[in-house]
């Protein structure tokens, strides 16, 4: 995989739905001074070091899957299951909220009936999430250079 595509991949899940926009940030941490600005910066460089073990973890052990990459660092299965669970409930709870949050954009601006708007995109994720990683990745490809396009455009001539 290129690193631009996992820069991409990194980028679309941090930012994933517009749960986390910069301007969403940049609103919640500065709301507290200097001390928010702190906040970021510690952030940003625990996000940074997460993705920096973890991709080191996974090409030292070539692990190929999660599995795989939660046996490398859990070794108790207790405690990997409950691990597991907790990631899964996380997951599952953002999914939702996505799809929801979706319907309910589609219905503030549209007037479309938000169940409809949420079986869109769970139809859509339905689609993604059987091509499995590959499709996963190709989305990220495609949509985050066109969200940081947008973004860009916006930024430097505010609409």
């Amino acid at each position: 995989m290129s690193i631009l595509k996992v820069v991409f991949v990194i980028i679309g899940t941090l930012i994933g739905a517009g749960f986390a926009s910069g301007q969403e940030i940049y609103i919640f941490f500065f709301s507290y001074g200097l001390k928010g600005l702190l906040g970021i910066i510690i952030s940003g460089i625990l996000i940074g070091i997460t993705i920096y073990k973890t991709f080191k973890i996974t090409q030292k052990n070539k692990n190929k899957n999660y599995k795989e990459f939660l046996d490398c660092i859990i070794k108790n299965e207790k405690i990997k299951e409950i691990t597991n669970i907790i990631v899964n409930i996380f997951i599952l709870a953002s999914f939702y909220i996505m799809i929801a949050g979706f319907g309910a954009y589609l219905q503030q601006e549209f007037n479309l009936n938000s169940i409809i708007g949420s079986s869109i995109l769970a139809i859509l994720c339905l689609i993604i999430f059987k091509t499995n990683v590959k499709g996963f990745v190709k989305v990220n490809e495609i949509l985050i250079p066109i969200l940081i396009i947008i973004i860009t455009f916006i930024r430097y001539f505010k609409f």
